[in-house]
């Protein structure tokens, strides 16, 4: 017998027992939602000339280590540093809209970890400008921590490709922001 006939030929008691099962077999099936309670970010500025055309990227993981997104955009003309503390802005923007938990950022800019871990002084009006943006950003988390990473890094490295294709993308004038 075939399931539509089964189906046409079952008593109604029966039909309500197959609904419950199948109900409570598709509930068991389906992923459970989580709770993301940390993100871990990847970023890199690049500027070509430095100052030069910029772009940044911004890789974003769960505590699973599953990529929630990633981002890239061209940002004009600025310098290296500039590049970098923007990327950051971007990782921390979309970061903010997963958690308001933990978050964990890997940058390959030395200068920058040492700046926002207070281990170096910023004697640059635009570089200050800069890390206030990102502090008034971090105030709003939980726990956010700074980690330098060589550009080697795998996830760096990748971070770097995004932000050097927005400078590309830029150039050939046919531009989109990366998500």
């Amino acid at each position: 017998m075939d399931f539509k006939s089964y189906i046409k030929s079952a008593s109604l008691e029966k039909l309500i027992d197959m609904e419950k099962f199948l109900v409570q077999e598709i509930a068991s099936r389906r992923k459970k939602p989580q709770k993301i309670q940390q993100v871990i970010t990847f970023t890199d500025g690049a500027s070509r000339g430095n100052p030069g055309p910029a772009g940044i990227g911004a890789l974003l993981f769960d505590q699973d280590d599953e990529k929630i997104l990633q981002d890239y955009q061209f940002i004009g003309e600025c310098t290296n540093n500039e590049a970098e503390y923007r990327a950051l802005l971007l990782a921390l923007d979309r970061a903010y809209e997963i958690t308001q938990k933990n978050i964990s950022c890997f940058m390959d800019s030395e200068l920058l970890v040492r700046q926002l871990n207070g281990q170096y002084e910023i004697r640059s009006e635009k570089l200050m400008k800069f890390y206030n943006e990102v502090k008034s950003r971090v105030s709003k988390f939980d726990q956010v921590t700074f980690t330098h990473v060589p550009r080697e890094h795998p996830r760096l490295r990748l971070a770097d490709r995004l932000a050097n294709k927005a400078i590309d993308e830029a150039k050939m004038g046919g531009f989109k922001n990366g998500r």
